[in-house]
């Protein structure tokens, strides 16, 4: 009997969310691991914002893909653990992503996006485990609720993978321990948000600025989504810095995850393999749910506009 499409609830939504934060995470031989917050000096001055900016697009030119074959993420939400996910991820400028997980051996998870959409598909949610999808500029119209704050460029950045327009009005916030360099035009989901990379007053290897976090803010100052960086690693081959270890919160929905992103290394990826890689073609099979519609593919566009039931 062919089981009946039932909408997600809001209970669906938070376990869907838990595992699927993701999404949005020991180095190899290739790698050096640092430890970077007991590092150097504090500098006297404060940066200014086009020396921020051009520290960070230069150690970005250094990356166009990476991939990782042992992330592992441990994911609460509210009070509630999932079990540890271990799996594999693929980046790509600007907006190729994959990752597929398992939890204690099984399929558990895969995410998705491309320059078109994004999609993610959990295997344990009921009443149906759809691939939920949503394109990009029906995300951008604002029309689209989301059961947690996804941003792919904010997901870039904290792989250190982000590129930052010189010509924009950035502005440089000193702390007693940090630096913030603030881009306040910047979009989510067609509303304007202040989008902040984080500094620490203490430099890196070899006299480097340091990063240790991105934040997501909107105009009333309110956290949207963090990234806070702990441990870094350095690509012998190309001098990239990227991280090792980082925790991403969902404040709003009292979400938050630690990645640990082993076996990571600078790569390309051919024209041929992204587009088996960043489609979800192999996962055809399966129901899929529009989340701009708020329907199954198979059904007519719902009134509620991406509202739950």
């Amino acid at each position: 009997m062919k089981p009946k499409n039932r909408k997600p609830t809001r209970r669906t939504w938070l376990a869907t969310a838990a595992l699927a934060a993701p999404v949005i995470a020991s180095g190899c031989n290739g790698w050096q691991k640092m430890f970077d917050r007991d590092q150097a000096r504090l500098p006297a001055e404060t940066p200014s914002a086009q020396q921020l900016v051009a520290f960070l697009n230069e150690n970005s030119a250094r990356v166009q893909a990476i991939q990782c074959n042992q992330v592992a993420i441990d994911a609460r939400q509210g009070s509630q653990n999932t079990p540890g996910l271990d799996g594999i991820l693929v980046c790509q400028k600007p907006r190729n992503f994959r990752m597929k997980g398992k939890v204690l051996g099984q399929p558990a998870v895969d995410i998705g996006s491309n320059s078109k959409e994004f999609w993610y598909w959990i295997s344990k949610v009921e009443p149906v485990p759809y691939v939920f999808h949503c394109d990009y500029q029906d995300l951008e119209k604002g029309n689209v609720r989301l059961p947690f704050p996804f941003n792919p460029d904010m997901i870039l950045c904290a792989l250190g993978m982000g590129e930052y327009d010189p010509a924009k009005p950035y502005e440089v916030k000193a702390t007693t321990q940090s630096f913030e360099l603030v881009e306040p035009t910047a979009f989510f989901q067609g509303k304007p948000v202040r989008k902040v990379t984080v500094f620490s007053r203490k430099m890196g290897v070899q006299g480097r600025p340091l990063v240790t976090g991105h934040i997501l803010r909107d105009l009333q100052g309110k956290e949207i989504c963090t990234a806070t960086i702990f441990e870094t690693q350095q690509s012998r081959e190309t001098g990239a810095v990227l991280p090792f270890r980082l925790k991403l919160i969902w404040p709003e929905e009292k979400m938050e995850m630690v990645m640990r992103l082993n076996d990571l290394q600078v790569t390309t990826v051919t024209p041929e393999r992204a587009q088996k890689l960043f489609t979800r073609s192999d996962l055809a099979t399966l129901p899929a749910f529009d989340l701009a519609r708020w329907a199954p593919d198979q059904e007519p566009i719902q009134r509620t506009r991406g509202q739950s039931p």
